[in-house]
């Protein structure tokens, strides 16, 4: 459900969620702006409010249903993929199914692992999408998801997608490039990434090629 405002969203949204629905989001916007100024700031990099929602300036809430499934190791819920945002916040219930890809160049025992991410009453999950890791030149990384279903029960999430507008141009902030020396991905308008995140089949993080640069 795309979010302009709330009197669209009341309008046009299903009647029976679309109250509960709106504040969940209007909740969560607060704590997703201070999400982002602590990330970035961390980077180094100082915005103003107008910048900083400049990359969370389009917004989308949605509900996802897994039904129970007598084969779930046949069947994938949501295959493998990165979310083509900047930030993501998930609502999952109790029953679980979500699966972190650990990135292969981290020093960790479970390297290129899939992990569940087990549900915890009240607490909600956080995903980087793809602009901060473009925004950030790659230090932060985009988390590679799944989602298995279950053969005992249905499973309800409710993610809300934050991303920049379409016409907004996206690059690597200038500050982290003269940091890091090079600039890992090109600058591009995200109209044009999120046509080739949809015009292609979602395979991992492959998404991620359209937008590296040639000193990558």
């Amino acid at each position: 459900m795309a979010y302009t405002n709330d009197d669209e969203a009341l309008q046009h949204w299903p009647v029976e969620c679309s109250d509960v629905a709106l504040q969940y989001l209007n909740t969560s916007r607060d704590m997703v702006r201070k999400l982002l100024e602590a990330l970035i700031g961390n980077l180094g990099v100082e915005l103003d409010d107008s910048e900083i929602d400049a990359f969370i300036g389009k917004k989308m809430v949605n509900m996802n249903f897994y039904p129970t499934c007598p084969n779930p190791e046949l069947i994938v819920g949501v295959g493998r993929h990165s979310d083509m945002g900047t930030l993501t916040i998930l609502l999952q219930d109790g029953i679980g199914g979500l699966y972190v890809k650990v990135p292969e160049d981290v020093d960790m025992e479970k390297k290129g692992a899939w992990v569940e991410i087990p549900p915890v009453p009240g607490a909600l999950v956080i995903n980087i999408g793809d602009m901060l890791q473009i925004l950030s030149n790659g230090r932060y990384k985009s988390a590679e998801h799944r989602v298995r279903t279950t053969s005992t029960k249905s499973r309800v999430s409710i993610p809300i997608f934050t991303s920049p507008q379409p016409t907004q141009k996206i690059a690597p902030f200038p500050q982290v490039v003269e940091k890091d020396g090079v600039a890992r991905y090109r600058e591009f308008v995200f109209a044009d990434y999120m046509n080739s995140f949809f015009g292609n089949a979602h395979d991992g993080k492959k998404s991620l090629e359209f937008a590296k640069s040639n000193f990558a």
